[in-house]
């Protein structure tokens, strides 16, 4: 009995040691780690993103091939242009060619548009990982303002920290004010210090004209706004929380006293199954495309929510 218990506990060692060396995978240096299996539901993901870069990929050529046998078509030599493209980024031509553009063409619509400004003033409210995704936010902000038809002037406040160390690293930060991008690290009612009341206490009745510019955009607010207005400046409350801090903005508003609203969701979408709580770029492309959808703000949606929403549309 005391051998075959033996050949037994050998045999089940034996299988123990197989099942765990298949678990394990060399490393290029040499070294191993396990490998932990991946659900069928992560696999069928991983499939479907694959699918869709490589079709991205597949687009990007067929458009390149495209370009190259229009040039072909119409006698131009393709070599000589890449050539002089080359030597024009190299003197900076390309840059100041660019910057002329957005001076001449844009910089009048910035300065005859509204204003949109990101409060930064929740950091200390969020986790390491929120205030990472909330420094991507703000690059997308300014990557959609930067290209935008109609672009305005966006203005962030209480910007430091790790939100900017993270903005910090992002390679020409240092010359994002040449596209109407401000930054600062004074609350909002510093930096737009003619723009709000001097006593928060005073009532919405009594508030100045300049007073009125300031508005609070917020989810949880009962106002709903209708239009867009020149003479305003749109607050986008700069929280990345998962709907944690629900009602953060909304007390922001009511602390100081400004004017808040939220954009008109309920009147333009018959269904959408997830949240309704937007993140900063998207309300940012919301408010951007709303000029440029001719003031239509289901075309705006439209435009900016992502499909994964399942948004519909009224």
């Amino acid at each position: 009995t005391t051998m075959i218990d033996d050949q037994n506990s050998e045999i089940v060692n034996a299988s123990q040691v197989s099942t765990a060396n298949e678990l394990v995978n060399q490393l290029p240096d040499g070294s191993s780690s396990m490998t932990i299996p991946l659900s069928k539901n992560r696999q069928k993901k991983l499939a479907k993103r694959e699918r869709a870069q490589q079709a991205k990929r597949e687009r990007k050529q067929r458009e390149k091939e495209a370009r190259i046998a229009k040039a072909i078509a119409e006698g131009r030599d393709l070599e000589a242009e890449e050539k002089f493209r080359i030597e024009r980024t190299l003197a900076g031509d390309s840059k100041r060619r660019k910057q002329l553009v957005w001076d001449t063409e844009k910089l009048p619509i910035v300065q005859s548009n509204f204003e949109i400004c990101l409060d930064c003033n929740f950091e200390h409210l969020m986790t390491d990982r929120e205030i990472a995704s909330l420094g991507s936010q703000i690059r997308y902000c300014y990557a959609y303002n930067k290209r935008a038809k109609f672009p305005c002037r966006f203005t962030v406040t209480n910007l430091s920290g790790k939100t900017l160390q993270h903005l910090q690293k992002e390679t020409g930060f240092d010359e994002w004010s040449n596209r109407a991008f401000v930054s600062t690290d004074q609350h909002f009612t510093e930096h737009f210090s003619e723009s709000v009341p001097i006593d928060p206490s005073r009532s919405e009745e009594n508030l100045t004209k300049e007073a009125k510019k300031l508005v609070y955009l917020t989810s949880d607010s009962d106002n709903v706004i209708s239009e867009l207005k020149s003479s305003e400046i749109y607050i986008i409350g700069g929280i990345v929380d998962r709907n944690r801090l629900k009602g953060k903005c909304h007390d922001e508003a009511l602390k100081y006293n400004i004017s808040h609203a939220r954009l008109p969701l309920d009147s333009c979408l018959a269904k959408m199954p997830s949240t309704k709580v937007l993140t900063c770029n998207h309300v940012f492309g919301i408010l951007l495309q709303y000029r440029e959808q001719k003031e239509n703000w289901a075309e705006a949606l439209q435009q900016v929510l992502p499909i994964r929403k399942g948004a519909e549309y009224k």
